[in-house]
């Protein structure tokens, strides 16, 4: 076993890992080319502490990286995008119910706060326990008990699920 971690562990990492972290990334986004560059950046720091990172728990280390970059960016200004005339084309009923439900999810999720996002994908699609979800956001378990939970408690009969507009 190596003592220290090296160029080709951290490149096996990358590649063992980055589909989990493209996904988590587009969860928090909902947009696949803010989560691409969500990934990259995200990668770019853990290479930064990679000595340290490889040591423990590389992956609890890098979606966390994901988490806060994420977060913190949501804070930032930015001018990218400007406002265009006309209207982006509007998309097309999809022809199978698995489509129909991923974009139901995707409108469910967009009306969450990045955090409450962050804390909803982190517990049912890491599976991560409420204790690690709390310490990743840095707030109490109570906080991701309650304020972080989804917004169907806040609606009794409507569920964002299956609302159709």
């Amino acid at each position: 076993m190596r003592d220290r971690p090296t160029e080709a562990d951290f490149d096996d990492f990358v590649r063992a890992r980055w589909s989990a972290t493209a996904r988590l990334a587009y969860a928090l986004t909902l947009d696949h080319q803010r989560a691409e560059d969500l990934a990259q950046e995200s990668f770019t720091k853990l290479w930064f502490h990679w000595g340290k990172a490889s040591s423990g728990s590389p992956e609890g280390y890098l979606r966390r990286i994901v988490t806060t970059t994420f977060l913190s960016a949501g804070r930032r200004r930015w001018f990218g995008e400007q406002p265009t005339d006309s209207p982006p084309d509007v998309a097309v009923a999809a022809a199978t119910g698995q489509i129909d439900e991923r974009l139901a999810l995707r409108r469910a999720m967009a009306q969450l706060s990045p955090r409450q996002r962050a804390a909803v994908y982190l517990r049912y699609a890491e599976d991560l326990p409420e204790r690690a979800v709390a310490d990743l956001l840095g707030c109490s378990v109570g906080s991701v008990k309650q304020t972080h939970a989804p917004r169907t408690r806040r609606a009794p009969g409507r569920t964002p699920l299956h609302d159709t507009r």
